[in-house]
């Protein structure tokens, strides 16, 4: 191997380094003189305070650990002879008298014409699954030096506020992802204001207290919008973008109106998992998927599924969907069946329909009226019946994390028999981290489904 790398020049074991993490690329270079020649021009530099600073330490000895990191970026930028960058990150707790390494780092970056920069300081202990968050403020500022850089395409700021009304020499910024920090949305209005090509905004753990409504002005170039986990006050969420293709929300369903205007849209994904009520939602969640339809590929969670059905239709959208890929995180729960019967008759152009076991939510029924009764092993011949996309159009279906559960059977067995085109039924069994298949009869009833009379001549089930 040593001699493999002496053979090959400079300008290629640069692009080599470059492409591996930063971490791997630091052990490489140890290992191999070139490669530790090539890493001093590597254009893809991560500073992590993780690498160095372990968590269960004592305080002395994390200490010496953050003076060993600050020592390391000193060095490796004192010793870096690129010109170039095409990314750096920066990750690092609040500690004193870092200022001054912040602003080395990003004169570093910015000098070198990074095109995608990454600030991150938040807290490692701030607990990324808290349902009920604090309200963080960012730690540190963005550094002036960025704000004078005309030359980047994608930055990531978490718990590092910013001034919109001076973001407005970012003529290339394409992408943004905020995060950890409290956001007006003022400031959010501002910033697709005064970034003009700006085409994907994702914000995690941001707070405001104003009403969350975007208007088709500030996000004419907007084509990929992400929310996860923020927390807005008011019950009205609104964005009007005309041209979004993506949208991604993952959170509260805490709006009495939530409403996605864009008839560009080509991806939806809701993942309501934190909701633990249904808290009368079944009409503006109904509002949503009629904004949503027109997505050709459309993610739902167990939240969706129970609560759909409590809004002005039970069985299915009022008017067809455009849907082709559907993705439903569901547990399979009969809680969740009427809500798959209403996606399924809701997506007469459905081709692949995607099953992904999760945990259910378990929801608060003392807001909701009770469902229809229903009789278990009969309910989707009775609900589903001979839908049309079972007739003409489903060809795939993906089965991962099958358990060997009655309900999941019931359910395969009918796709099996009414699925007239279907091609394909993949199921993947449960399995733990090490691949170790975690409920030991699954394999038996996965293969009992091969007994199953198929409508289909040309389906191929496989079991993994």
């Amino acid at each position: 191997m040593k001699d493999f790398f002496s053979l090959l020049p400079l300008e290629l074991l640069v692009i080599i380094i470059s492409l591996l993490p930063f971490k791997e690329a630091v052990k490489s270079s140890v290992l191999f003189k070139n490669l530790l020649k090539a890493s001093k021009f590597t254009k893809n530099v991560e500073f992590n305070e993780l690498f160095f600073v372990k968590p269960d330490q004592s305080d002395e000895t994390r200490q010496v650990q953050r003076r060993v990191f600050i020592d390391f970026i000193k060095t490796w930028i004192e010793n870096h002879k690129g010109t170039v960058l095409d990314k750096f990150s920066l990750k690092m707790s609040t500690q004193a008298n870092v200022g001054e390494v912040i602003d080395q780092c990003v004169g570093f970056a910015t000098q070198r014409n990074v095109k995608e920069l990454t600030l991150d300081f938040a807290d490692s202990e701030w607990e990324e699954h808290d349902v009920y968050f604090g309200d963080y403020d960012a730690i540190f500022d963005m550094p002036k030096q960025v704000y004078a850089h005309s030359g980047l395409e994608h930055l990531k700021l978490y718990s590092c506020c910013f001034i919109e009304a001076e973001m407005r020499n970012f003529h290339v910024l394409k992408e943004v992802s905020l995060g950890w920090m409290k956001l007006s949305v003022t400031a959010i209005k501002g910033l697709l204001s005064n970034c003009r090509v700006l085409e994907s905004l994702s914000m995690k753990r941001c707070w405001s207290s104003e009403r969350f409504r975007l208007g088709q002005e500030e996000t004419k170039g907007l084509k990929m919008l992400v929310i996860d986990h923020c927390r807005f006050e008011f019950d009205v969420f609104i964005v009007n973008a005309p041209n979004l293709q993506i949208f991604k929300y993952y959170g509260w369903m805490n709006f009495n109106i939530m409403e996605i205007q864009s008839p560009e849209m080509e991806e939806a994904d809701l993942d309501f998992a934190v909701e633990y009520s249904y808290h009368r939602r079944g009409y503006p969640l109904y509002n949503m998927m009629k904004n949503l339809s027109i997505a050709s590929i459309l993610t739902v969670c167990s939240y969706v599924l129970q609560v759909i059905p409590s809004g002005p239709e039970q069985l299915r959208m009022e008017h067809d969907m455009c849907v082709q890929h559907l993705i439903m995180n569901a547990s399979l729960h009969e809680d969740e069946f009427i809500g798959i019967a209403f996606f399924i008759n809701s997506c007469p152009m459905l081709g692949c329909l995607t099953i992904q076991i999760c945990p259910k939510n378990d929801l608060s029924v003392s807001d909701c009226e009770e469902p229809f009764y229903f009789n278990l092993t009969r309910f989707w011949a009775d609900f589903l019946g001979d839908c049309e996309c079972l007739r003409s159009s489903l060809e795939e279906v993906e089965f991962d994390g099958y358990r060997g559960h009655k309900n999941e059977n019931l359910l395969l067995e009918y796709l099996i028999i009414k699925g007239f085109v279907l091609k394909s039924i993949s199921i993947n069994l449960m399995k733990d981290d090490s691949g170790m298949i975690v409920e030991s009869h699954s394999r038996q009833h996965a293969e009992d489904l091969l007994q199953v009379q198929r409508a289909s001549k040309n389906l191929e089930i496989t079991i993994s």
